[in-house]
């Protein structure tokens, strides 16, 4: 339906029409007076160490090479155009941004075949550098409700673009936002095609947890995020991917104060059912979690509980970030039965004169992992995982991060962490330790 080079020149093609029939009004809001361009940097290095029997497989001229180390670091840039809204009753936008990345570690054995951090082709060599069109879409706007069209970026807990690379992905498709009525927030979308994090072009639909070429139409979704006066928020979503599973989400949240100690809970709930033609076989699952956030002065104490109910992984659309469960952290604990438990603990040190500089140390723990019970029938795309029986695995974790609060380069930030990951023999993410570094610098052109 959406392809990179029709949906750049339709759009722009569009928004030149556009602008020749609609005039630009020069008032105090406008499509000139609201648009903004903006150079955002961002420096991407992550360092990963297997442990115990882990290794990475590194292509060299000798052949296959097993070793302990695998090293991304990449240098991104996204030049990113929001335009305002033309004046009348309907307001017509647009919003254009081009991505691009540079890969300062090449070496064929540093890198190790990549990942998903850092793109390399067939025989292991890295990609130089690669750019795209990471959003392209037409946007019209009545009273508070806006329609976007084209290649854009979207957040709920059932469809959401991942952030967690150098660039962000990105998505082909329709979506709709409204905040016509205080208090409510009303998000529907449509997408057929996804731009990966890492690389260019775009590629099919497919899940996350699959070693088996699944791929679907579409996704669908619709839902309304609520708050009440009284603080209550509540969340309630549809989605389908067709042909794959039909999904619901329920979310309900307080922040409540007990004198001194303010605490932030949070429900949230799926269901998620095979349909269609099934074609990653027979789903049956529901997926619980539970946070527990007191705050204290600059003090917060993070506690979840998470549980999955069915013999498959909580799955959700690749490149998407659409898991709105309380224990994502280098895991996501999102295993066929997994139950787990969360314990961070956070700090603000604008407390002590350090305005924009934040810390976590965390610890979670997965348990109960369990998928040999499963049965997707003939299309079963889970049936690699069948030998996890009782697995389990935790991480502790730490994360410094750094926010210019003004000046010049006011947004600019600093993040880097360390993650240590221990695993039973059949888990998921098996037994590594990460060390990552991301370097943020926005420059405000326009």
């Amino acid at each position: 339906m959406y392809r990179t080079l029709k949906l750049a020149i339709g759009s722009i093609g569009t928004l030149a029409a556009v602008i020749s029939v609609c005039p630009v009004y020069a008032q105090d809001h406008g499509f000139v007076e609201d648009s903004t361009l903006t150079l955002n940097t961002r420096q991407w290095y992550s360092h990963e160490i297997g442990s115990k029997a882990v290794r990475f497989r590194a292509q060299t001229s000798e052949g296959p090479r097993a070793v302990r180390d695998r090293t991304a670091w990449v240098q991104g840039a996204k030049l990113d155009y929001l335009s305002g809204f033309t004046q009348g009753a309907l307001g017509v936008g647009f919003d254009f941004s081009v991505y691009s990345a540079v890969a300062l570690e090449r070496s064929k054995l540093a890198t190790a075949g990549g990942s998903n951090r850092i793109l390399v082709d067939k025989d292991g060599n890295v990609v130089d550098d690669w750019s795209k069109v990471g959003v392209a879409a037409l946007k019209l706007k009545l009273a508070e409700t806006t329609l976007k069209v084209g290649r854009h970026q979207m957040k709920s807990p059932v469809m959401s673009y991942a952030d967690t690379r150098t660039l962000p992905a990105s998505f082909d498709g329709i979506s709709l936002e409204s905040h016509d009525i205080e208090g409510l927030t009303i998000k529907s979308g449509y997408f057929d095609k996804a731009s990966p994090r890492t690389g260019a072009g775009t590629q099919d639909l497919t899940p996350t947890y699959t070693l088996k070429p699944v791929t679907s139409d579409f996704i669908a979704y619709g839902g309304a995020d609520y708050v009440s006066k009284s603080g209550w928020r509540s969340s309630a979503y549809l989605s389908r991917f067709e042909d794959i599973w039909d999904r619901e989400y329920l979310g309900l949240g307080k922040k409540c104060q007990w004198g001194p100690i303010s605490t932030d809970v949070q429900l949230d709930a799926y269901n998620t059912q095979s349909s269609g033609a099934e074609k990653g076989g027979y789903i049956d699952q529901q997926a619980y979690g539970l946070s527990v956030a007191p705050t204290w002065k600059n003090h917060t104490l993070k506690l979840g509980l998470q549980k999955i109910d069915g013999d498959e992984f909580f799955d959700f659309v690749g490149e998407s970030n659409a898991i709105n469960l309380p224990n994502i952290a280098l895991s996501n604990y999102n295993g066929p039965n997994e139950k787990s438990f969360q314990v961070n603990y956070m700090n603000d040190f604008a407390a002590y004169g350090l305005p924009g500089l934040r810390t976590s140390v965390w610890y979670i723990k997965g348990w109960g992992i369990d998928a040999i019970h499963y049965n997707g029938g003939p299309n079963g795309m889970y049936s690699t995982f069948k030998n996890q029986d009782d697995e389990n695995h935790y991480e502790v974790g730490t994360l410094a991060s750094y926010a210019v609060q003004s000046g010049d380069f006011k947004g600019a930030s600093v993040t880097g962490g360390y993650v240590w990951h221990r695993s039973s023999q059949f888990q998921l993410e098996n037994n590594i330790e990460e060390f990552r570094l991301i370097i943020n610098v926005p420059f405000k052109i326009l």
